[in-house]
């Protein structure tokens, strides 16, 4: 039997073993409550957690490991979790419970009771995640969660696995592009094109491992915050739920939405099943929303009180935060190529430049700069207090941004999202020594050329990528490159292409 808990929470269930993934049932929510399950899943029935044999986790994200559900586990309760080479995480399971912790190497199968489990590990950007298998009796899971998985970890699957339940992220966890200074329009159309990217991946996922069905997993938090309450709202946003996407399939892919099933949490499938499709967070959202932002108006209070307000200046902080980052970053400095602005608002304000290039740290002057962060100065304290990632600040969507020219930069992002020196070794190993003389062959407009294989930004795999309007485009984020001169569209970056 398998019962939907909602978001990435699955519970398994044989006649010998009890499994529960990523669970996220805090009614805190997630990021310093900026983040709330949607649909509700607080109040489902826990009746089966004192005599949960193991609890296996993807990834480090709040929305797939609450510490707090973890602490209420049986001490017997085992947690499970692939070998990651950071053990950040892990260290802080350890701090945080008495129960065993077992880390399961990539691609090696550890039975748990009657269950086989298989992890599958991505290193995105140092961003560690793990795909999950779970073999049992005549039926196969795979749980992707959040995993982007090359066409190799397909091909890996394909070989070994006949899927009978594909689960899989297929709702934005992003902040572009609804923090960016751009208008109304362009958000709308950058929206749309990152939903319908999202809804592609799913199909060719989907149509490469050919599962006997597709269940819509980790989808869309809702955000009862005053100032991101209308994000809920917007129209293609890039957090579209099951419905969203169970009706754009059965419209334009009916033989694939056949193959859908709709579940809100304490749903199970059990041999059979039908689609969930009349809870009320999807037939009247608005009125289901302004209930559940009641339910939690005193957690809501709490949270804007958590943070302390910031009324001095951060310049010390800062110096003292960025100054060991950049030193032991140096490679990935000289690839962001820039200043950093950070525009401080708040009970006290000032803008304080942070040079990659020159590696300093000082209020801004004449200084020239790419980038810019509107943010307020009890956030930014908070990242510099090490109480919460740049990553998870970003997901909070508690900030604005803008950069000139108009483009991704990678190496930017993993400076901030990473934040640790073994995480930029890891980083700059992965992406600067490997695969880039690995080539293929290319045909485009009767003319061969060789063509570097691994994208530049995520190792996407360019020779699965598709030519449109004479663009290879990435399998993985969909990022386009100019033929034949290899220029992105998106950033500085350029595939190396040869003629032949």
């Amino acid at each position: 039997m398998i019962k939907y808990l909602g978001h990435a929470s699955i519970y398994i269930q044989t006649s010998k073993t009890s499994i529960v993934t990523d669970p996220w049932f805090s009614k805190k929510g997630a990021y310093e409550s900026t983040w709330f399950q949607f649909p509700d899943n607080t109040d489902i029935n826990f009746d089966w957690i004192d005599g949960l044999d193991y609890v296996c986790i993807s990834h480090e994200h709040e929305d797939h490991c609450d510490i707090e559900f973890l602490k209420k586990l049986n001490p017997s309760t085992k947690i499970v979790t692939a070998d990651f080479i950071n053990k950040r995480y892990v260290d802080l399971l350890d701090d945080n419970l008495e129960n065993e912790i077992i880390e399961v190497e990539d691609r090696t199968t550890l039975e748990l009771g009657d269950i086989k489990y298989t992890p599958m590990i991505q290193v995105p950007m140092g961003q560690e995640d793990s795909a999950m298998i779970f073999e049992m009796d005549d039926e196969v899971i795979v749980n992707f969660n959040d995993m982007k998985p090359s066409q190799k970890d397909l091909d890996w699957i394909k070989k070994r696995y006949d899927v009978t339940y594909l689960l899989k992220q297929y709702s934005g966890a992003s902040w572009y592009p609804l923090v960016y200074d751009y208008d109304d329009d362009k958000i709308k159309e950058l929206s749309k094109d990152k939903r319908l990217f999202k809804y592609q991946v799913i199909l060719d996922v989907i149509n490469e491992l050919n599962p006997k069905f597709y269940i819509p997993f980790a989808g869309p938090p809702c955000f009862l915050q005053d100032n991101t309450y209308h994000i809920n709202f917007l129209e293609e946003n890039t957090f579209p739920n099951e419905v969203d996407i169970y009706n754009f399939f059965k419209e334009n892919h009916p033989k694939v939405s056949e193959k859908f099933i709709v579940l809100t949490p304490g749903d199970s499938v059990n041999g059979e099943w039908k689609h969930n499709l009349q809870h009320e967070c999807f037939t009247d959202k608005q009125n289901y929303l302004k209930k559940y932002k009641e339910r939690r108006r005193d957690i809501l209070k709490e949270a804007s009180n958590r943070i302390e307000k910031v009324d001095y200046s951060l310049l010390k902080k800062s110096i003292k935060y960025f100054y060991p980052l950049m030193r032991s970053a140096l490679r990935l400095c000289e690839n962001i190529g820039g200043s950093v602005l950070f525009n401080i608002s708040g009970d006290y304000e000032e803008k304080i430049i942070v040079d990659f290039v020159n590696k300093k740290v000082k209020l801004l002057s004449d200084d020239k700069y790419f980038y810019e962060f509107d943010i307020k100065g009890k956030w930014l304290n908070h990242i510099l207090e090490k109480r919460m990632t740049w990553e998870e600040f970003f997901l909070t969507l508690n900030f604005k941004a803008r950069r000139k020219p108009d483009m991704y930069n990678e190496h930017l992002m993993a400076f901030l999202k990473l934040a640790d020196p073994v995480s930029y070794e890891e980083y700059e190993n992965f992406h600067f020594d490997k695969l880039e003389d690995e080539m293929f062959d290319l045909e485009f407009e009767g003319k061969d050329y060789k063509c570097q294989r691994y994208c530049p930004h995520a190792k996407g795999d360019m020779s699965k990528g598709k030519i449109v309007d004479g663009k290879i485009v990435c399998p993985t984020h969909n990022w386009k490159f100019n033929l034949p001169d290899g220029q992105c569209d998106t950033n500085k970056s350029k595939l190396k292409i040869e003629e032949v």
